[in-house]
């Protein structure tokens, strides 16, 4: 015998509705509490002649048929109620039928007690399991007992399906919402006479009920059994495919390889049938709009602005899945200067969608009506991720990490930027002379530093420091260290993005620009990291018991950055002015080197100020004109690489050492990228050509200094 759940007082789906807030759609199905009403599927009514073109025959009955056989197989796994209900009159003159069945034709072919009702193979009721109720009226709550069996049963929400959609299945539906049913019909389970009388059929009840598909459908009820299993299965990965190692030489190293998921192999953990209720929330907290966003191969951040009752109005079970799409000529091709395609392997007419990860989502505290989610990019036939999409590609590296390395990486950034405001002559100037560590900043901007601080917590963004750094109006935000290296990625983007509205609420214009004047110190984006064993909460970069205080993984993955420094400056420098901030004396290092505490190196060691142990290497060579996403991603698998085939650490920087130069140019930088085949690799064929071309376009268009400034401060 099927048991059907029932529910505590106070959790039934009436007591979870706000009046005037809630939707239909804010509640998806709930196998527990529903049954499926299947209407009119019968022999006498339904038969199909496959010699007809007419539209039922040919398109409405079989669709019905088939879509119905799916859903009662699904209903009846997840332990669903059932009801048939049927035309057959009571008795065989049928003068118990309604009157309008009397005055609508013939009744000499309507089943009745001499000449029962036939049910469709593979549609037909379980004998004493499911219900069968024969009707004699157009709505089956009119001639039949339905609603008293449906209180007894504690059903709540109706799954309707069956024919006619503009007839017996709208009558249904109409007094089952009356009567404080949640319904939802199946659009590609009914059937009606034509395409027109169908489509009116779900016009007129579109006001009492969710019209969904019926993938939707079953998606809706899977989604539900995995959530309240016992016992929660994780499916494993695809296999992925081998990215062959190389050095920056482009020597082979084939003993050692890394397996990068490729894009159509890439996961993430999907909330599911959550979304209606988040957006009813965003809604409630005055939220009108949902910018759905991107970061290009270039750094641009793109977003488009979706209107919050557009998508709690969708008809699908995951109304904020795809609603809007990007060009992938405007993900990977256009320079960050103008918007004229300069990648030679990305079009127009290739069309990405994109996936929000709801992870992301913030409400922004400088547009309180507005919320921003981050998205991946996918293909919009296949869906399968972007090879284009970079902050997939920094989760696919992740990913390689946890399951070739077995490691977890930790990141922590430090974000400078210089505050500039219109000066008495008209000029846009730094708001103050001050030096590094220097009061004078603080004391000035301590309003903009506390509502910079506030509206960070407000998005959970942790801060660790903040100092007035080296250059006129130059400060520096810390943001915590943490192992959600995804998250801490999107966190430089959100701070970036407060910092410059918070600037201009306060009437000044927050300048990320590497470079700023030749007689003063840039900007950079510095970032940290250590990593340490899955399970383990040691980090592993560190090993007191060695002379370098850093573990031998630790020096591995040191020497991985190196041995592809050169290349990886394409990424963390990409700009012709990153290259302004490079050399000696500028806080950056002028060789391909390492050292401990020495901040005049690129790699540089940092010490633990109480233990005086290793605690994690920084990173120097980048600014905040690279994509977070790119650069870590590919940092990362440089690192990777040098761990994954225990390479030894070259020694220390000394003044008798002698180090190979940095590239002094991003065509330099470039030229090293062209070689290195293990990073092109991970890249992939699709981001490698068009990176490299863009790059190479603005390598060769430089504009001088003042003309970088001007830029930058027009778009802060």
């Amino acid at each position: 015998m099927m048991v059907m759940a029932s529910f505590p007082v106070g959790e039934t789906l009436q007591s979870q509705v706000t009046p005037g807030v809630s939707s239909r759609y804010d509640f998806p199905l709930r196998p527990s509490s529903m049954a499926l009403l299947i209407i009119d599927i019968q022999d006498e009514l339904t038969k199909v002649d496959p010699t007809s073109e007419e539209y039922k025959h040919s398109i409405a009955f079989p669709r019905m048929i088939h879509n119905t056989e799916r859903l009662l197989k699904s209903a009846r796994l997840s332990k669903i109620q059932v009801i048939f209900t049927y035309l057959q009159a009571l008795t065989d003159d049928c003068r118990d039928v309604s009157l309008d069945y009397k005055l609508s034709g013939d009744l000499s072919n309507l089943p009745g007690p001499s000449n029962p009702a036939k049910f469709l193979p593979g549609i037909t009721p379980i004998a004493g399991e499911e219900i069968s109720l024969p009707k004699t009226s157009c709505s089956v709550f009119q001639s039949t007992k339905l609603e008293y069996i449906l209180r007894n049963l504690q059903v709540e929400q109706l799954l309707v399906v069956g024919q006619l959609t503009d007839q017996c299945v709208e009558s249904a539906v109409r007094d089952a919402a009356d009567l404080g049913f949640f319904v939802t019909v199946v659009d590609d389970a009914c059937a009606a006479n034509s395409a027109d009388c169908h489509e009116k059929g779900l016009h007129g009840m579109k006001g009492f009920c969710r019209i969904l598909e019926t993938e939707q459908v079953l998606q809706e009820i899977s989604s539900y059994d995995e959530a309240n299993s016992e016992e929660q299965i994780i499916p494993s990965l695809p296999a992925a495919g081998h990215v062959k190692q190389q050095s920056a030489s482009g020597a082979d190293n084939t003993d050692h390889s890394i397996t990068i998921p490729k894009p159509s192999q890439y996961v993430r953990d999907k909330d599911k049938g959550c979304e209606t209720a988040l957006l009813r929330s965003l809604r409630t907290a005055g939220v009108k709009f949902i910018r759905y966003t991107i970061v290009d191969a270039y750094n641009t951040i793109r977003c488009k602005a979706v209107p919050l009752n557009f998508l709690i109005e969708r008809r699908v079970s995951r109304p904020m899945t795809s609603p809007t799409s990007i060009a992938e000529v405007c993900f990977a091709g256009l320079p960050t200067t103008m918007d004229v395609p300069k990648a030679p392997n990305l079009t127009a007419s290739n069309v990405l969608t994109l996936e929000p990860d709801l992870s992301s989502l913030q409400i922004l505290p400088y547009a309180p009506k507005t919320a921003m989610v981050l998205c991946t990019a996918h293909d919009q036939l296949t869906q399968d991720l972007s090879p284009l999409c970079t902050r997939g590609l920094l989760e696919r590296v992740l990913q390689a990490a946890r399951e070739e390395i077995g490691i977890e990486f930790c990141v922590g950034a430090e974000i400078e930027f210089m505050l500039y405001r219109l000066s008495k002559d008209g000029l846009m100037k730094p708001v103050d002379a001050s030096t590094f560590a220097n009061s004078t900043t603080l004391n000035d901007q301590e309003d903009f530093i506390s509502s910079v601080y506030d509206q960070l917590r407000q998005q959970d963004i942790s801060v660790e420091l903040i100092h007035a750094e080296s250059a006129p109006g130059q400060l520096e935000v810390v943001l915590s260290y943490s192992d959600n290296v995804l998250q801490i990625a999107d966190n430089v983007l959100f701070a970036q993005e407060t910092i410059r509205n918070v600037a201009t609420h306060h009437g000044m214009k927050a300048v990320f620009l590497p470079k700023t004047s030749m007689l003063s110190a840039g900007n950079g984006l510095h970032l940290h990291f250590s990593f340490k064993d899955i399970g383990s909460p040691q980090n592993a970069f560190s090993d007191s018991s060695r002379t370098t205080g850093i573990s031998r993984k630790g020096e591995s993955f040191i020497e991985g950055l190196l041995d592809h420094l050169p290349s990886l400056l394409s990424f963390s420098l990409p700009t012709v002015n990153s290259y302004r901030r490079v050399g000696a004396g500028c806080w950056t290092g002028s060789s391909v080197d390492w050292s401990t505490e020495d901040k005049e190196v690129p790699v540089r060691v940092c010490v633990d100020l109480n233990t005086r142990k290793a605690t994690n290497v920084e990173y120097k060579l980048a600014d905040a004109t690279a994509n977070i996403y790119l650069e870590l991603a590919m940092i990362l698998s440089a690192g990777m690489e040098g761990l994954k085939s225990g390479k030894e650490l070259r020694p220390m920087a000394s003044p008798d050492a002698v180090a190979a130069p940095l590239p002094q140019s991003l065509q330099e930088s470039l030229e090293c990228l062209k070689l290195d085949n293990f990073l092109l690799s991970v890249l992939g064929p699709e981001l490698s050509t068009a990176y490299i071309a863009v790059r190479e376009y603005e390598a060769t268009n430089e504009i001088s200094l003042e003309k970088e400034v001007e830029a930058a401060l027009g778009n802060a």
